[in-house]
């Protein structure tokens, strides 16, 4: 399918402003993915209107930014932060990053902008602050890429789980449309806030995928990877627990583990990979647009993000590459994953039962030809989820009224 046999459709704007607290690296999370994969279209799109993306940097920042910064259409609009030390200097850096991007806003954003926050908090914090000070106040949009409240919980508790709650949901008051990267977010927030959030799950770039050769289980090691944030949110834990459980369960079997990613568990990964050398690799981050040749590597992937008080939601990038590059996708049994794919699709188990997801690898090696169906089942679903039909549903609604 071709992206350029997308209609053009006209947004009501000036200006497009994307709005992201991130440093936009090359290797960065679902977020990142999606805005590079987006841009190129959309700036295709909008009839030559100019495209800004608000971002920082930082000490800590260190590697090539996203494919898109070379985009001749797209100003990315940079703001040098204070290196994250503690909450203090997070409040600080919220508030540098706000002053930054409002002032921005003053100068190239007018009636008939849009701005899009993709994300609720640090972003939403930039919609609540131009509603209440921005005399030419452009369209405020919100995108919320998961549920905020799961995602922080492991890293708040009492008092400050309560304060960022009520200020996320101050901060999503203020925009005049709300986007949600999926059904289970979409009906977590119409539910929190008694409004229309619109649901455009995330999308993947076919054309990226379509010619892998190698197909999955065509090889007599079989491999599982896990690919995103080294965080207690994403389920890393139970997947390290799990690898524990298969060595000491099945030491004969032909299965490997790759680990692919950054994040605040990176000694417990580091940890493991010595104590597996056999079994793991660790395989640190890798540039978003590797991802594809790489997953021809594997067999399966595994898709943890819990769904319960701690964990996220909506329709993950991590999830659509591995269905797009036919490989076996072992999830969690929960809303979060139940909305794309069914039991002939993937490989579900209950949350956190660590023994069961040990036993889904070993069949990998037992049973290949089970998961080979699922394989073949699950490609049937992805072409909703096609680069195309996600920016045209994008362009559509920022249009309507």
């Amino acid at each position: 399918m071709q992206l350029r046999s997308l209609r053009r459709f006209h947004v009501n704007s000036s200006s497009l402003h994307f709005v992201i607290f991130s440093p936009l690296l090359s290797h960065g999370g679902g977020r990142e993915t999606w805005l590079n994969n987006i841009l190129p279209p959309l700036a295709n799109q909008i009839d030559g209107r100019r495209i800004y993306v608000h971002y920082f940097v930082d000490a800590t920042t260190i590697g090539e930014k996203i494919n898109a910064f070379t985009l001749p259409n797209v100003t990315f609009v940079e703001t040098q932060l204070p290196a994250p030390a503690n909450k203090w200097t997070s409040v600080a850096r919220l508030t540098h990053y706000c002053r930054d991007v409002l002032a921005s806003l003053r100068n190239s954003a007018d009636t008939q902008s849009t701005v899009i926050a993709v994300g609720t908090f640090y972003e939403g914090a930039v919609i609540r602050l131009a509603r209440l000070t921005l005399r030419a106040r452009p369209q405020l949009v919100i995108w919320i890429r998961g549920i905020w409240e799961k995602e922080s919980s492991h890293r708040h508790g009492g008092l400050m789980q309560w304060i960022t709650r009520f200020a996320e949901s101050w901060f999503l008051r203020a925009a005049d449309k709300i986007i949600a990267n999926g059904q289970d977010t979409r009906a977590h927030y119409e539910e929190l806030l008694g409004r229309h959030v619109e649901a455009i799950p995330n999308a993947l770039d076919l054309n990226k995928f379509a010619n892998l050769q190698r197909p999955a289980f065509s090889d007599p090691v079989k491999r599982v990877t896990y690919i995103g944030r080294l965080s207690e949110e994403k389920g890393l834990p139970c997947f390290l627990s799990s690898i524990d459980d298969f060595a000491l369960r099945y030491p004969e079997l032909p299965v490997r583990f790759d680990i692919v990613g950054d994040g605040p568990l990176r000694p417990q990964v580091e940890a493991s990979a010595l104590r597996h050398p056999k079994l793991i690799r660790f395989l640190g981050p890798l540039k978003n647009e590797v991802i594809p040749t790489y997953l021809e590597t594997v067999d399966a992937g595994v898709a943890l993000t819990y769904s319960q008080q701690s964990g996220g939601g909506g329709v993950s990038n991590g999830l659509l590459e591995l269905i797009g590059a036919r490989r076996l996708v072992i999830a969690w049994d929960s809303v979060i994953f139940r909305q794309v794919l069914n039991l002939d699709q993937a490989a579900f188990i209950k949350e956190r039962a660590v023994s069961a997801l040990a036993d889904s690898y070993a069949s990998l090696a037992t049973d290949p030809k089970l998961n080979t169906e699922r394989i073949a089942a699950s490609t049937s679903v992805i072409a909703p989820y096609s680069l195309e039909a996600h920016v045209a549903h994008m362009l559509r609604y920022l249009a309507s009224r």
